[in-house]
């Protein structure tokens, strides 16, 4: 599984619609920047990801 995630694998894994799954790595990446991390738009950390839903970093 890639690093770096894509809005339609964001939509995938959440089971939410295109929307939703930019508010929510919009929220990841913010996140992410306030802990001094590097971000890019379009893109969302996959194992942050995972944490943050609490699944624990599976690539389910």
């Amino acid at each position: 599984m890639a690093e770096l995630l894509t809005v339609k694998e964001v939509e995938r894994i959440c089971k939410v619609k295109q929307g939703r799954a930019y508010r929510l790595m919009k929220e990841i990446n913010d996140e992410m920047k306030e802990k001094g991390f590097i971000v890019i738009n379009g893109r969302v950390n996959s194992t942050y990801l995972y944490e943050r839903l609490g699944l624990g970093g599976s690539n389910a």
